[in-house]
């Protein structure tokens, strides 16, 4: 008897290819058995290749009805074929119709990836980390500077400041005459001190001459 294909379903996931496959079946009256039970031990053969490259054609033995095809290319697109190998009586079965699935992502980040990503998060911290205590400085020198500055606010000015328009004075009123205090200024200018000395002189001559006027009259 011809062992005809098994029905086989393909699944891509994580950058493998999952195959289930069952049968193949007979049937007799609207009713269908596994062949598997006719002929005892069953293998299956899954044969595996690149589409449209002219790769070598791999397959696979197993006892089981799935097989986990992995170690793949990702984002690459394998056809797939199985047939039934029953050893005992070296027969093969037809092969099941090719069925193509393109291949995921891995999983497996690739180690350049990993180089670039660790250095380029380093000179983010190298770089932010200045940036950020210096935009901190700036922000509290500045914060500082408006808030609580270096130099004082003169009294007058904050009273002067303080009071209302309509008081605004510039000076301080004059005190009154009462409480004022003051002495008496006398000013001799140069021409009236030579007058006063010359007068004295004339006086002390006056004085001499007379003295020797009365001697001179007692003498007598």
């Amino acid at each position: 008897a011809v062992v005809g294909p098994p029905d086989v379903k393909v699944k891509s996931e994580s950058g493998s290819l999952h195959v289930d496959f069952i049968g193949p079946f007979a049937e007799h009256e609207h009713d269908k058995w596994p062949l598997k039970q006719y002929y005892g031990s069953w293998n299956y053969r899954i044969l595996y290749w690149k589409k449209g490259s002219n790769t070598e054609v791999t397959h696979i033995d197993t006892k089981h009805n799935s097989e986990i095809l992995s170690q793949l290319e990702p984002w690459t697109i394998y056809c797939i074929q199985v047939q039934a190998v029953i050893p005992e009586w070296n027969k093969t079965g037809e092969l099941s119709g090719e069925l193509c699935e393109q291949t995921t992502h891995n999983g497996v980040t690739p180690v350049w990836i990993i180089v670039t990503v660790l250095i380029g998060s380093m000179l983010v911290v190298v770089i932010s980390v200045p940036v950020c205590f210096f935009s901190f400085l700036y922000l509290y020198r500045l914060t500082r500077h408006v808030f609580c500055p270096s130099y004082i606010f003169p009294q007058h000015l904050k009273e002067f400041l303080s009071k209302p328009p309509s008081g605004l004075q510039f000076f301080s009123p004059l005190p009154q005459e009462e409480h004022l205090f003051y002495d008496k200024l006398t000013v001799i200018s140069e021409e009236s001190k030579n007058q006063s000395d010359e007068t004295g002189d004339e006086a002390s001559k006056t004085t001499e001459h007379l003295q020797d006027s009365e001697q001179e009259h007692s003498d007598s």
